[in-house]
């Protein structure tokens, strides 16, 4: 049931296509059915799933492996995303908006996958899993494209079942 919370974080940069494709159908849609709008709600139900798993992991209601493995999927699950977009932007850099958002769409990503590797690391700090410095230094880490998806291989992989003496 914990794994439900991490869904909205990980489709959220898929919701990029959803909208457009909304957008598209929509025409002249109401304002409510705003592309904006709908890529605001994505992104709100994924900041609810990683602040609910960080808060899970604050009361020790996640195992920190767990947690770990579940950081390390969801940033793997990212990367065809990031890719697609990084593709489309150098096509479509003429249209002035359309790097923006795909920047836009990539930092909030980011955020919200570096909430539950941050939530992961926590954890693992708590049940001795990883040093002081090695969690600070990954913690920051989670927050930082391209890097965040290595150090939460690197967490997932160091934090064996032996813990930390």
């Amino acid at each position: 049931m914990k794994w439900i919370a991490l869904l909205p974080v990980a489709v959220f940069p898929y919701a990029i296509w959803v909208v457009g494709d909304l957008a598209k159908a929509g025409g002249t849609a109401s304002p409510v059915f705003s592309p904006v709008l709908l890529l605001g709600l994505f992104w709100l139900l994924g900041l609810a799933g990683a602040v609910v798993t960080l808060w899970q992991s604050l009361r020790g209601r996640w195992e920190g492996r767990k947690l770990a493995l579940a950081s390390m999927l969801i940033k793997l699950f990212h990367i065809q995303n990031y890719i697609v977009l990084f593709l489309g932007a150098m096509f479509l850099f003429a249209i002035p908006m359309v790097p923006v958002l795909i920047w836009v769409v990539d930092v909030l990503t980011i955020f919200l996958s570096g909430l539950v590797g941050l939530a992961a690391v926590f954890r693992c700090r708590v049940e001795g899993r990883l040093s002081n410095r090695t969690a600070v230094v990954n913690g920051i880490l989670q927050f930082l494209f391209c890097v965040d998806i290595f150090s939460a291989i690197w967490v997932y992989r160091n934090t064996k079942e032996a813990f930390l003496s």
